[in-house]
């Protein structure tokens, strides 16, 4: 899994960039910025829930993680959730 881990890092890095951009550029302080952050985040933070639920109930039900590997569920539910909030940023400045 190690040769994952660095072309899914500069996709994390990439995601962080385009987030910082348009959250504390010009385009996310106008109206149309903050109704396409909020729908985002609308989005986002019911899918973080999804995310660690599901990791504890594999955890409780399939396999129980030990600290390595609960590290790298946390690792891989919070950078993915970053990249799914820059796509649905980018995808929502298309829209609105």
């Amino acid at each position: 899994m190690e040769w994952f881990f660095y072309p899914y890092l500069v996709v994390v890095i990439f995601s962080i960039i385009v987030w910082l951009r348009f959250q504390h550029g010009e385009e996310g302080k106008d109206e149309r910025g903050r109704e396409i952050i909020n729908r985002s985040y609308s989005i986002i933070f019911p899918m973080f829930l999804v995310g660690w639920v599901v990791v504890r109930l594999i955890e409780d039900f399939i396999v129980p993680l030990d600290g390595d590997a609960w590290r790298d569920a946390m690792w891989y539910l919070i950078t993915g959730i970053m990249i799914l909030h820059s796509v649905l940023i980018f995808i929502f400045r298309k829209i609105y």
